[in-house]
């Protein structure tokens, strides 16, 4: 048979059974708590340069270096070589846009009724007293690749503002000195003046056009600045022969 324990022991179970209550209560909470608190990163220990010794700095992530405002990537395309051949297409280019300056000179023979020598003369000396200040419109390095610097800015537009009036003077003064003066003298520089004006806009177009062309910048820049200055000079050459009247008339003789 069960025998009851004695009146003495039971104060001692009583006290065990209480203990292990709370133990099992308070187990599973400082489990909880360690599960629960914030890992912490490991700090990075450097030494100061105050003499206080090792001091503790908080690791900071690494910033990513983030684009200018306003910054464009430039074209990533791999550039042309040097000795990549000239394609049909820009030759065809290159020779319709030499057939501009040549049809001015037959034009500005037309509109005077001017011989077509002197007309190309003065389109000659047009274009190479132009060619003075006109070299700044192409003193781009091809190496640069169509990025304009700001020396380059200021130089194209010293060009763009010096080349008209030299033109125009080159063609109006053989003009007047050689071939022996037009109508209106003061119109005819206007004339050349304007003329030249638009043939330096034109020929600036016509130059870059075809860079795009032919893709090789350094290929047949020669050709392409002729063909520029041909322009010009062709422009103030219509323009003279228009605002001038065309060859002044001869001197009447006296009769005897």
């Amino acid at each position: 048979m069960f025998r009851a324990p004695p009146p003495s022991a039971a104060p001692s179970m009583i006290r065990i059974t209480l203990a292990a209550a709370l133990v099992g209560l308070l187990a599973p909470a400082g489990a909880r708590a360690e599960t629960d608190a914030p890992t912490r990163e490991p700090s990075q220990v450097d030494l100061g340069l105050g003499g206080g010794g090792a001091t503790t700095q908080r690791v900071e992530p690494e910033r990513t270096t983030q684009r200018p405002r306003g910054w464009r990537p430039l074209n990533e395309s791999p550039p042309t070589p040097q000795d990549a051949p000239v394609p049909p297409g820009a030759w065809a280019a290159h020779g319709a846009f030499t057939a501009l300056p040549l049809g001015g000179i037959y034009g500005a023979s037309r509109l005077g009724g001017e011989r077509l020598w002197v007309t190309t003369a003065e389109t000659v000396a047009g274009g190479l007293v132009g060619s003075l200040p006109g070299a700044l419109l192409f003193l781009q390095p091809p190496a640069a690749g169509g990025r304009w610097t700001e020396p380059d800015v200021a130089a194209f537009g010293a060009g763009l503002v010096l080349t008209p009036p030299a033109a125009a003077l080159g063609t109006w003064g053989l003009g007047e000195l050689a071939f022996g003066g037009s109508e209106h003298r003061g119109r005819a520089f206007l004339g050349a003046l304007g003329g030249a004006a638009v043939g330096t806009l034109l020929g600036v177009a016509l130059h870059g056009v075809m860079e795009e062309v032919v893709g090789n910048r350094e290929a047949l820049q020669g050709l392409r600045k002729y063909v520029a200055l041909g322009v010009i000079g062709s422009g103030a050459t219509l323009g003279y022969q228009w605002a001038g009247g065309g060859r002044a008339a001869a001197p009447l003789r006296p009769l005897p």
